[in-house]
């Protein structure tokens, strides 16, 4: 069981990408849910994104360098969702497309 912790992944109103944030998969064998809501203005679409990288004692430089083929689109969201997030993400961040009103997304990562 991987520690988890509630945290905010992306809080604006304007349309950008979020940081990386890294997930405690240490103890996790890839099939432990994790909750996240996702509160955003209509008109706007919010995508969830992950990497698997085996980043243990890489300093988080590696993250500048990633191509598209590095990166999974996780979920893409339209409207307000509760979702769970399943998989063994050892990063993940949050992409809003769109200036409709604020998007917050939050989840026990």
């Amino acid at each position: 069981m991987s520690i988890k912790r509630w945290k905010t992944l992306y809080d604006d109103s304007a349309a950008g990408t979020g940081d990386w944030i890294a997930l405690d998969v240490r103890y996790d064998d890839g099939s432990e849910a994790r909750s996240i809501i996702v509160s955003m203005a209509a008109g706007d679409t919010v995508t969830l994104q992950g990497i698997v990288k085996d980043v243990k004692g890489i300093d988080k430089s590696f993250l500048d360098d990633l191509t598209a083929a590095d990166i999974t689109t996780l979920a893409e969201y339209t409207q307000d969702e509760r979702d769970l997030l399943v998989g063994p993400w050892t990063y993940i961040r949050v992409v809003k497309a769109g200036t409709a009103g604020a998007a917050r997304v939050q989840g026990f990562v």
